[in-house]
This record gives C-alpha cells, structure tokens and sequence, in this order.
C-alpha cells in the first residue's frame, strides 16, 4: 500500500510540474480556432472547388472511397490550399518546413514506443497520437502527447538503471522507410509537384498518413516474428537508432537550409502568427499553421529540457545539463528546430547509454 501511495504521489508531483504543457496545448488550440477553419473552407468544400486571385481547381469527388472520410477530408483539402498550391506564399514556405520537421519528430515518437519501458504507457501508441495531431492539429497534440508521457512513463533515472533489455529499443522496426515512403516522400510532392491537380491529390494521400506508418510498423513485428528475428537489444531497425535520425535530420536540416537561403520572408514573418483575427481562408490559416508549429516546437524542447532536468537531479548529468542549455537555440537557429530535436535526444540517449554500460 505504502509502495501504491508513494507512486501515486510521485505521478501527482510530475502531473503538476508538467503543467506548462496543458498551457501550450490550450494556447495552441484557442490561437489556431478550428471552428473558423471549418467555416471559412465550407464554401469550397461545398462547391467542390478551390478557387484563389488567378486560379481555379476542381476537387476530387472520392479518394479513400469511404464516403465518410471523403466528406470529413474535404474541408481539409481546401483549408490546406493556399500554402500547397502555393498562393500564399508565405505560408507555403512554413507549412512545407513545418512538415518535413515533423519528420525526425515522427522517427523519435517510434523508436520511444519501441522501448521495453515504455509497453502500454502513452508513449506506445505513437499513431494514435499522431491521427489526432491530424484532425485537431499537432500543436494541440505534442504538448499533451509528452505531458502524459512525463506523468505516466518512467523516469529518466528508471531508463538509465533498468537491465538493457527493458532500457532499450527491442524487435525489428524500419522507422525511417516507413516514414520516407509514407510522409516525407508525400510532402516533398504536395509542395514541390509541377501540377497543382498532383498537389491536390498528394494531399489528400498524406491526410491518413500516419496511419499507413502506423500499420507498416505493425506489419514488420509480425512479419519478423514470423521469421523468428528477434534483433539485438541495441537495435530497433536496419540501422542503430543515431543512424536513423541522421537521415531524417539530414533532410530536415536541408530543408531549412534551403528555407533560410531562399525564402523571401524573414523568419519572423515565416514562423511567428500574427496577434488578432485575421480574414478570410488564407490569412487565418496562415495563423493557425504558424500556431501549430509553435505549439510543436515548445513541447519537444519543454520535453526534451525535462528529461535533462531528470538526469541532472538524478546525478546522471552532473554540470553538463550548462552546455546543452547553450547548445539548443544554436543548434535550433543552425540546423532547424526537427535537426535539432533529434540531436538533443540522441545526446539523451548516449548518456542513458553511458550510465548503463556495466
């Protein structure tokens, strides 16, 4: 009883400290008003037509062939609009960044499920976390993705002391093709396609998208159980986790490489939502993009700075939790917030290895 207690009142201290979450979370969600999403793409979805200053297309009737999803999708597929056609370019600069960020976000949401630790805490349901991200926005989703995780997963103390088999990435799970073939490769083709039919269509394909990496990662268990291939404990894919990321980090940090050299917007412009209601489609879902990344980017750096904190209390960190703190705005103004998560938590990650060599 003392023992149910006493974890009790610890997820009671985490649960308050983690607080600022739930604040990101709700600014996030009141800052980007879905209820005016909805409205202002209501004509389009109606009509069956997007139409901007110069251009006109036709929407698709069917996609999915499920007339549920097709009805719920299409008011996406018009407040989407302006920044994958293009006619706003602002906007188009952003939510491209923004997407190809979620990238190492996504790899980093997989390999934590595939951590023995973390068996049916919420950090196992990855997919789940993500379709919701689609519907109601990641901004709203990431903040209370890891506020639930901090509450509810073990400590970074828990990770760095368990036996490595629990502490570590177990079975065979190709993260980064999944999420190439399924999100990155569909991105690059909603911005980047010639035909504005062809950004329409990939469009509607990356809506469900986390779901088709979702049932990939199931599929691969299954088929490497089949096989008997158990992978070694240090492993979660065809590559060791560092590898993984370094891909996916690669290509984000290229994107906004690219961002910073070519786009005629200053950062401000680009990332920051202005204060106010802003009219009509483009402006406020100019707004609410701008939002949902924010929204995303202080809840994997909040994250990511508690999970320092508790290896700095822990006494798994000593004085270098200093350097990291001055790292992070470098390492996020160099190489891009998604580039920079993912070396934030691959240091994380050799420390737990470090303090869990015999």
């Amino acid at each position: 009883m003392a023992s149910n207690s006493s974890r009790f009142h610890h997820a009671l201290f985490r649960a308050i400290s983690s607080v600022p979450f739930l604040f990101v979370a709700i600014w996030c969600f009141r800052t980007m008003e879905p209820e005016k999403i909805v409205a202002f793409s209501q004509p389009a979805a109606a009509s069956g037509f997007i139409d901007w200053d110069g251009g006109k297309l036709k929407m698709l009737d069917r996609f999915y062939g499920v007339e549920a999803l097709d009805q719920a999708f299409r008011g996406a597929m018009a407040s989407f609009a302006p920044s994958t056609l293009g006619y706003d370019s602002i906007s188009s600069w952003q939510f491209f960044h923004f997407l190809v960020d979620m990238g190492p976000i996504y790899t980093i949401w997989f390999l934590e499920s595939s951590r023995a630790l973390n068996a049916w805490s919420p950090a196992y349901f990855p997919t789940f976390f993500a379709l919701l991200g689609q519907v109601v926005g990641v901004g709203t989703v990431v903040p209370l993705f890891y506020f639930l995780c901090i509450v509810f997963r073990p400590t970074q103390t828990d990770l760095a002391r368990a036996p490595r088999r629990q502490s570590h990435f177990q079975g065979s799970i190709p993260v980064v093709p999944l999420i190439m073939l399924f999100h990155t490769s569909v991105v690059f083709a909603m911005f980047l396609a010639p035909d504005l039919s062809a950004r329409h269509y990939w469009t509607w394909a990356w809506q469900l998208s986390p779901l088709w990496i979702g049932l990939g990662n199931v599929a691969a268990h299954q088929a490497a159980a089949l096989l008997g291939w158990k992978g070694s404990p240090s492993s979660s894919s065809f590559m060791a986790p560092g590898q993984m990321l370094g891909v996916m980090g690669l290509i984000s940090a290229g994107v906004w490489t690219y961002t910073l050299l070519s786009s005629p917007h200053s950062l401000g412009t680009l990332f920051v939502p202005q204060a106010g209601p802003q009219a009509g489609l483009a402006l406020h879902m100019r707004k609410a993009l701008q939002a949902d990344e924010v929204g995303v980017v202080i809840g994997i750096f909040l994250w990511l700075a508690y999970c320092f904190a508790e290896l700095h209390v822990g006494g798994l960190l000593g004085n270098g939790w200093l350097l990291y703190f001055l790292l992070g705005p470098v390492a996020i103004l160099c190489v891009g917030p998604g580039a920079a998560f993912a070396l934030g938590w691959y240091a994380r990650e050799r420390i737990l290895e470090a303090v869990g060599k015999p």
